[in-house]
């Protein structure tokens, strides 16, 4: 009996250390694998941490045309300024919402002109419809060190164009890097490529980089911050005044845009059937006279005088100066700083000072 007994206690003792051993091992070898599972979760995790911080900006600079964040390549290519032609039968217009910049002023008759100036060309198929020059938008491509490109020329533009101070593509040295189309009549069906832009700079010899002293025109704020106008004039609805088409521009808030009207509709690119918009609007209002053929505007733009900075619904006072015919405008507030512009697309409107009350603004 005692045997027996001795026995089952022994086998009672063999169950409870083969207990004790699997919950060891399930212990020791299970949290094992739970230690390894979460390193491998963190370091999963850490990795992706290092993928969606990683600067998306590296590697880019800063584009002297918007002040946002551009591929070195295309930030060191001088830009071509393109005479745009902006009479109703030339419109709609092509390739126009790649400019980085646009000037438009006044020429004969009380139409106007456009003028886009590009850092980001070469692929666009069909660039105009391209018209002649007149001689300060020679003077409004020198600002950025852009080689301009235009369809003939004006009888008091042609001594400086065939000059060694603006590099320039014309209808009289280009060669056939123009073509008409059969959609409109001449001559109003000019256009021209990228591609054929591209060519001709190299067909004439022009140098595709800026000039090692370029700084740049405008001074832009920080990509990631925005400047706010801090006065009371509310500029949500943009009217310029021009007298044939009529253009103006209203500020979307979600995007920060002002979009572009003229003719009594919207300012389409047909190329990407896009509404035309920029960040930044100028107003720069000048004196004006008529050349001796009785009907050739002469704009006068170096001095100084008066004008609007339009960004983010405010508009506020602004003066300009210009101290060369070859160099370039600065403009400045009310407490003789040079303006900050918000990052992005800018429209640059010449007024004769005349018309500078037909200028509107409002919410």
């Amino acid at each position: 009996m005692e045997k027996k007994k001795k026995l089952v206690v022994g086998i009672g003792v063999a169950a409870v250390v083969v207990v004790v051993a699997a919950i060891a091992c399930v212990l020791i070898f299970g949290g094992e694998k739970k230690i390894e599972t979460e390193e491998e979760t963190l370091t999963t995790t850490q990795e992706a941490v290092e993928t969606t911080t990683a600067d998306p900006n590296e590697g880019k600079v800063i584009s002297y045309l918007t002040g946002e964040y551009v591929e070195k390549k295309r930030a060191s290519k001088r830009p071509v300024a393109v005479m745009y032609n902006n009479i109703i039968n030339a419109i709609p217009h092509s390739g126009l919402s790649n400019a980085e910049v646009v000037y438009e002023s006044p020429v004969e008759g009380g139409i106007t002109r456009l003028m886009g100036i590009f850092d980001d060309y070469e692929n666009l198929e069909k660039i105009g419809s391209i018209r002649s020059s007149r001689i300060y938008y020679c003077y409004f491509a020198l600002e950025w060190e852009a080689i301009y490109c235009h369809f003939g020329q004006s009888k008091y533009a042609l001594d400086f164009l065939q000059s060694d101070h603006i590099d320039n593509i014309g209808s009289y040295n280009a060669g056939n890097y123009f073509y008409r189309t059969s959609d409109r009549s001449a001559p109003h069906n000019c256009f021209t490529s990228g591609k054929q832009i591209s060519e001709a700079i190299k067909s004439l010899g022009y140098s595709e980089k800026y000039s090692k002293d370029y700084k740049g025109k405008f001074r832009f704020s920080e990509p990631d911050s925005t400047v706010e106008l801090t006065g009371n004039k509310d500029a949500v609805k943009v009217e310029i005044g021009y007298a044939i088409n009529k253009p103006w521009f209203e500020y979307n808030s979600e995007d920060g845009q002002y979009y572009r009207y003229q003719y009594g509709d919207k300012h389409i690119d047909d190329q990407n059937n896009e509404q035309l918009h920029c960040s930044n609007i100028i107003v720069q209002f000048v004196n004006a006279s008529i050349y001796p053929d009785g009907k050739s505007l002469n704009i006068t733009l170096t001095g100084s005088g008066d004008g609007w900075f339009i960004t983010r619904g405010k508009a506020e006072k602004v003066t300009w100066k210009k101290d060369e015919t070859e160099g370039q405008t600065k403009y400045y507030d009310k407490e003789g700083n040079e303006i900050t512009l918000n990052t992005g697309k800018t429209w640059i409107c010449m007024v004769q000072n005349e018309y500078s009350d037909n200028v509107n603004m409002s919410k």
